[in-house]
């Protein structure tokens, strides 16, 4: 069966204006033109779409339910045709949470003011799923905090960021000077972490968990949440310094250092499916984030 655009055309015209004859002046065909595209219709359906009574063709249950179809289907070819006469490239960005909530907005900004033909969407999920969503094609480009663990991917490290841990301005846990004498002392203080699967998550694991014979910590799944938790001292938190700078500018937290510990620097990662096919809006922005700075810090 093929139903095509113009027969849906001629139908919508017989049945909002009742008979052929004013169908045909609508859509600028001959009254016979109209009869033979409007037979053909109900042949491919294999149904009755008019009653002919006298000279008024009046729609049947069947017309009724083709109708709003019809016209939606006529609707997305129109705006299909009207986005690519606009010349419009879209570009669909997956990205983990830190990256998303904290980097990008900027960075889309600027990127689409110089740039005002091509309409990003960005999704935001976990590393693991980012990952799993370029496998499946659902992104053009994705940016995630962890390392790469799939092969299909191809993984540039974009930028470095800092974590650091921090805790209320006037935090019942931590001392006063803000200076943690060993990695040993975080044993005693609830810790405020992300979820398992975050890139987030891993990092704290490998670089400060592992370290500590025993931990309690509170899991929670975004870094809003976890703000929030410190700032009400339910302990100490630890994320990227750049989910920090609203927090640090209202001074209701300080950031902990811990003696003799280097500052806890990772990588971030720009990833995009080996298998893609890439337009010219993908370069262009893959260009225009590598070259980014963020208040100082540069792209790599």
């Amino acid at each position: 069966m093929r139903i095509s655009l113009k027969q849906l055309e001629i139908f919508l015209a017989v049945y909002h204006r009742g008979s052929t004859v004013a169908a045909a002046k609508q859509v600028f065909l001959s009254q016979s033109a109209i009869s033979m595209a409007l037979a053909e219709l109900e042949k491919q359906l294999d149904t009755t779409l008019f009653q002919r009574v006298a000279k008024r063709l009046i729609p049947t249950q069947q017309a009724h339910l083709l109708s709003p179809l019809a016209s939606n289907a006529l609707k997305q070819v129109e705006q299909i045709e009207y986005l690519f006469n606009l010349k419009v490239e879209r570009l669909v960005i997956g990205a983990s949470t830190t990256i998303a909530n904290y980097l990008l907005p900027r960075l889309i900004r600027d990127f689409q003011q110089q740039h005002p033909n091509i309409d990003i969407r960005l999704a935001i999920f976990n590393s693991s799923d980012v990952c799993q969503g370029l496998l499946n094609y659902d992104y053009d480009v994705g940016f995630i905090e962890g390392e790469n663990p799939f092969v299909e991917l191809k993984a540039s490290k974009w930028m470095d960021d800092e974590m650091v841990l921090f805790a209320a301005t006037h935090s019942r846990f931590v001392p006063a000077h803000k200076t943690l004498k060993s990695i040993r002392e975080l044993e005693s203080i609830p810790l405020i972490l992300r979820e398992i699967g975050s890139g987030t998550r891993s990092f704290v694991q490998r670089h400060l968990l592992q370290y500590l014979e025993r931990s309690a910590v509170i899991e929670l799944g975004n870094s809003e949440a976890i703000k929030q938790a410190v700032i009400n001292d339910l302990g100490v938190g630890c994320l990227s310094r750049f989910a920090l700078e609203d927090l640090l500018a209202l001074g209701k937290i300080k950031i902990l250092t811990i003696e003799q510990s280097e500052p806890l620097r990772r990588p971030l990662y720009l990833l995009e499916n080996k298998q893609s096919t890439h337009s010219e809006a993908y370069q262009t922005f893959v260009d225009f984030a590598f070259n980014y700075r963020f208040d100082g810090m540069t792209s790599v």
